[in-house]
C-alpha cells in the first residue's frame, strides 16, 4: 500500500492477530458535534414524541477504513435475492464470508482501496443490488400506497419524515423464516458480523423493511469477555420506535474508540426478534409494550444498506476470517417422511452402497418410497460449505 505522507507507521499487536496501522496525527482528530437538521415542515413530535430521527449522518474526522454499498456487492459476494418487485421478500439464503477493502486516504476527503480485504460473515443472506426500498419502489415504481397511510404521522412516502435512503439503490437481506421445526433450534434468522474491527471510532449504516414499524438489532462485542451486547435495537411493532422503516433509515453510532490502542471490537446486524430493553415502555396508544425475545418465530424483515466505519488507524493487514458459520450450521435431520435442511442446498442422496438415487437444489427430500436402511445425504450450500450425515430410515 502507498505510504502516507506523514503518518508514522508502528505495529500494533493483539492477542488475536497483528495489526500494522497508520497513526492519525493527534491535532487532526477534533470533537465532532453533532446535529439534527430540520426534517419536515409537518410537526412529527406532535404525533410521534419518541420517534426515531432520520437525520442521517455527521462527519467524522476520523479514517472511513470499510465502506459497504449493497448496491455494488455482486452475485459471487451473496447469492442474489431471488424476487424481481423490491418488495416481496426473498426465499433463497446463503451463508458463507466476503471480503471488503480497507479504505485509505493521504487528504481525509478521497478515499481508495487498499490491497487489504476485511472479512464479513454472513449467516442467511442475500443480496439486491438493484433494488431500492420497499416504499419507494411503491410510490416511484408501481404507484402504490406505501405502508403507514393511515394515519398522517406514519406515512411512508418521503414526505412525513425525510429519508437519507429514499433513492438508494442495493441492501442485503437477512432471513427472517422460522426455524424448521417450531421453537426449536437452529434459528434461521439472518445476520452480518464483521470482527476484530481496531480502534473504532463512530460506525454508520442504513436500514429499511417491507412494512413500517419494522425493527433491527444491532450488537457489539468490546472483545472484554462480556460478549455480545446491544449497540441499538429499533423495536418492532410500536409506533415510538423505527415507524418508517419502509422508506428506510440512516444510524450513526458513536464508538469511541479512536484513540484506544487497545481497542478491538466486533459488530453484527440482525433481525429483531423481541428483546427486553423495550419491555413495558409505554407507547403512544398508552399501552405497554411486551414483546419478549422469539429467535425460532418468523419475524420481520430486515436490509441492510450500507457500512461505514471509521478508525483511528488504516490497518496494513487483515485478520482471518474467524467466526464464519461453519458447515455444522447447515442442520439435516429426519422430519415424519421428509430429509429437511436448515437451508437451501445442493443435496445427493446415496444408499449404503453408493448408489446416488437423488440430486436437487432443495431443503427437503420426500424419502417416503424408499426402502428401510441407511442412507448418505451430502449438503452443498451455495456458500461452499458441505455436510455429511447419516440417515436410518
Amino acid at each position: 500500500m502507498a505510504s502516507t505522507k506523514n503518518k508514522i507507521s508502528r505495529p500494533y499487536i493483539n492477542m488475536m492477530f497483528n495489526f500494522k496501522c497508520r497513526k492519525m496525527k493527534n491535532f487532526t482528530k477534533i470533537i465532532i458535534i453533532a446535529f439534527i437538521f430540520p426534517l419536515s415542515i409537518k410537526s412529527v413530535a406532535q404525533c410521534l414524541p419518541y420517534y426515531t430521527t432520520n437525520a442521517g449522518w455527521t462527519q467524522s474526522e476520523y479514517y472511513q477504513i470499510i465502506d459497504i454499498d449493497a448496491e455494488k456487492l455482486t452475485g459471487t459476494t451473496l447469492p442474489q435475492h431471488d424476487k424481481t418487485d423490491g418488495t416481496a421478500t426473498a426465499s433463497t439464503f446463503g451463508t458463507g464470508s466476503f471480503t471488503t477493502p480497507i479504505m485509505t486516504t493521504t487528504d481525509g476527503v478521497t478515499y481508495t482501496e487498499t490491497s487489504v480485504k476485511w472479512p464479513v460473515n454472513y449467516y442467511m443472506a442475500c443480496i439486491a443490488p438493484t433494488f431500492y426500498n420497499s416504499a419507494y419502489t411503491k410510490v416511484v415504481i408501481t404507484g402504490a400506497n406505501p405502508s403507514g397511510t393511515a394515519s398522517n404521522c406514519t406515512r411512508n412516502d418521503n414526505t412525513i419524515i425525510v429519508s437519507p435512503i429514499w433513492d438508494k439503490k442495493g441492501f442485503i437481506e437477512l432471513s427472517r423464516q422460522a426455524s424448521e421445526v417450531a421453537d426449536t433450534p437452529p434459528s434461521r434468522h439472518g445476520y452480518i458480523e464483521i470482527d476484530n474491527l481496531p480502534q473504532v471510532e463512530r460506525i454508520q449504516w442504513s436500514f429499511s423493511a417491507t412494512s413500517y414499524k419494522r425493527g433491527v438489532k444491532c450488537d457489539i462485542n468490546y472483545n472484554d469477555g462480556n460478549g455480545w451486547q446491544p449497540l441499538r435495537w429499533e423495536a418492532s411493532n410500536n409506533n415510538s420506535y423505527a415507524t418508517f422503516a419502509e422508506q428506510g433509515y440512516q444510524f450513526e453510532d458513536i464508538i469511541g474508540k479512536g484513540d484506544d490502542a487497545t481497542s478491538i471490537i466486533s459488530v453484527r446486524w440482525r433481525i429483531w426478534d423481541g428483546d427486553s430493553i423495550h419491555l413495558d415502555e409505554t407507547k403512544t396508544d398508552g399501552s405497554t409494550f411486551t414483546t419478549v425475545n422469539s429467535p425460532y418465530a418468523q419475524q420481520q424483515v430486515v436490509r441492510i444498506h450500507q457500512i461505514k466505519i471509521f478508525s483511528g488507524i488504516i490497518p496494513e493487514n487483515a485478520p482471518n476470517a474467524i467466526n464464519i458459520p461453519s458447515a455444522n450450521t447447515m442442520k439435516i435431520y429426519l422430519l415424519s417422511n421428509n430429509i429437511c435442511l436448515s437451508e437451501k442446498a445442493t443435496v445427493e442422496l446415496y444408499n449404503f452402497e453408493g448408489k446416488q438415487i437423488y440430486k436437487g437444489q432443495t431443503d427437503k427430500v420426500d424419502v417416503s418410497k424408499l426402502s428401510k436402511g441407511i442412507y448418505i445425504i451430502r449438503a452443498t450450500n451455495s456458500a461452499g460449505l458441505i455436510q455429511n450425515k447419516k440417515i436410518a430410515l
